[in-house]
């Protein structure tokens, strides 16, 4: 109670503040597109079905229903008609305006900036624009004051540069958010895509950025080594901290998870903990969540630990070649130390 009231009184402003989200995701289909490298089945549908997921794991949670963007209103409501009225999310009109080649992989989540500037433009006072991948799954409640910090910064994302600079090298991934930004950064960080928390205002001040990194990512497409939203958007946000710009770490308050199944990045209790959880590995497991006559968050989560625990042999031998190659290849390099006993 004195807790509480002390809060109150350090920070009045944030205390008294309800501020709510409205969260949406983006399907983009193009028979024609590359799609995700990580959806096997090929079946464009899946997003529909993922975000179907989504959808009942929000209002499960006590979360506001999910809002899918879509460049084909026509299909996703005839495959939304099919469901209970009660399951269904929202669907909003995207217009899409990046020129962008087909083939480029992750193509459909590139349009997640015309996404960002045509909903920011309906979101009513107080309210907050919650953008998440369709392979995400809420698991309980947002915390009122991380949606407050989030509301007066402005944007709340998820770094993962401890994910990529570990898995791919600081070197590289530097290398290609300089590329976007057009500049030296003075502390490049990269985030995810799954997640992002922004107000409309901050929009405003992203989409002219974010359409100039998208420029120059497009022009250097093949020098880079990651393709998709990540790359301009992430140059985007280094750019506006760089002018002073506070970001809210969303992450590291478990607003959101990253989890591979099989992984041991973390305890598997770690992510249990999230408010929302992407699990991008397990695409075809949310699909089928969809036609399930209820949801269980318990039964989906017992799901994911018998994924987890099959997978972690498969990670380890993974992790296991990738170190043997590595090793080899800087033993077979020209210019690789002589060793001396």
């Amino acid at each position: 109670m004195l807790e509480e009231l002390y809060r109150q009184v350090q920070c009045p402003v944030l205390a008294q503040l309800e501020i709510g989200v409205t969260p949406c995701a983006l399907v983009f289909l193009d028979a024609e597109a590359s799609g995700s490298p990580n959806l096997r089945c090929g079946d464009a549908f899946s997003y529909v079905a993922q975000a179907v997921t989504l959808n009942r794991s929000l209002l499960n949670a006590g979360l506001p229903q999910l809002t899918i963007a879509t460049n084909a209103i026509d299909l996703v409501d005839d495959y939304l008609s099919r469901l209970d009225a009660e399951i269904r999310p929202a669907v909003f009109p995207l217009r899409p305006s990046l020129d962008l080649a087909k083939e480029t992989r992750f193509y459909g989540a590139h349009f997640k900036l015309d996404l960002l500037e045509q909903m920011a433009l309906t979101l009513p006072a107080n309210r907050l624009l919650l953008l998440l991948d369709t392979d995400v799954i809420a698991q309980h409640g947002l915390d009122p004051d991380l949606l407050r910090r989030c509301h007066a910064s402005g944007v709340g994302a998820f770094d993962i540069s401890d994910q990529e600079f570990s898995a791919y090298g600081s070197t590289r991934v530097i290398d290609d958010l300089e590329l976007v930004a057009g500049r030296p950064l003075r502390n490049p960080r990269w985030f995810g895509g799954e997640c992002l928390i922004v107000s409309a205002e901050f929009v405003g001040q992203l989409v002219p950025v974010a359409r100039a990194c998208f420029g120059r990512y497009r022009a250097v497409i093949p020098d880079l080594n990651h393709q998709g939203d990540e790359a301009f958007i992430s140059a985007a946000l280094n750019i506006l901290s760089e002018r002073g710009q506070a970001i809210i770490d969303i992450g590291a308050y478990r607003m959101v998870g990253r989890h591979w199944s099989g992984s041991t990045h973390r305890d598997l209790r770690w992510f249990r903990g999230c408010a929302l959880l992407h699990l991008p590995g397990c695409k075809a497991l949310l699909g089928r969540q969809a036609n399930r006559r209820t949801f269980s968050s318990a039964r989906l989560w017992r799901r994911l630990v018998l994924k987890h625990e099959l997978n972690r042999l498969v990670w380890s031998l993974r992790l296991h070649v990738q170190s043997r190659r590595r090793d080899k290849a800087i033993a077979d390099s020209p210019e690789a130390p002589s060793q001396t006993w």
